[in-house]
């Protein structure tokens, strides 16, 4: 059972600019070794300023393995003026695979007839050797469910966590909370370090917030 008390902040935070942000005309994936651009660094740098004079305090925070997002939650915090706060990797949390087609040009892949066909599959495509909508979905919310919403120590009061992961990783998990209609993943916009804001007590999930980038205007 939940916790009686239940009273949780969720800030999903997609990773600063990576790289391989820098082809949009490739495939990306997971693209697990991808740096951050020196643009990425800075935007970084800025979501954690911003969380600093807020102040946002986490009490946990997580992140996908993948170079990209590690990076943005480290520097994220270091700029937050707590460097050596333990980041929990969270493998469920990596960025969706498009299998064999990672890393080959868009144009190249996405025909016509391609597209047509992932249209009239929806979220249950799923690319070769890779992974569909709905598989994400489940790795992602099946993770939150076990470890996050079911974890009596961290359900004991309010809590604030944040967690670092991937564009279609964390509208895949939006879709979850809210169950919206699927063809609207796409639809949703979420830029580098732009963070959704969500809040979960005993009444249920409650939306606060999605791609709020003020900190890349300061």
């Amino acid at each position: 059972m939940l916790h009686n008390e239940i009273d949780l902040d969720i800030y999903l935070i997609r990773h600063a600019e990576s790289e391989m942000n820098e082809k949009p005309h490739l495939i990306a994936g997971r693209s697990p070794h991808s740096p951050l651009s020196i643009k990425g660094q800075d935007q970084a740098k800025s979501l954690g300023r911003y969380f600093k004079k807020e102040p946002v305090i986490f009490d946990s925070v997580y992140s996908s393995p993948l170079l990209r997002s590690k990076r943005t939650a480290q520097i994220t915090l270091d700029e937050m003026g707590i460097p050596e706060r333990d980041i929990i990797e969270v493998p469920e949390l990596v960025e969706f695979t498009q299998g064999d087609w990672e890393g080959r040009p868009r144009k190249e892949v996405y025909t016509p007839e391609i597209l047509r066909y992932i249209n009239t599959k929806g979220s249950l495509f799923t690319p070769p050797n890779g992974e569909s909508q709905i598989m994400v979905e489940h790795r992602v919310s099946g993770w939150f469910m076990e470890e996050i919403l079911h974890n009596n120590k961290l359900m004991s009061g309010k809590k604030t966590i944040a967690i670092f992961s991937h564009g279609l990783t964390i509208k895949c998990f939006l879709h979850f909370v809210m169950n919206f209609d699927e063809r609207l993943i796409y639809r949703i916009r979420l830029d580098n370090t732009g963070y959704c804001k969500l809040h979960f007590n005993q009444e249920g999930w409650f939306m606060y917030s999605i791609n709020t980038t003020s900190h890349l205007y300061i």
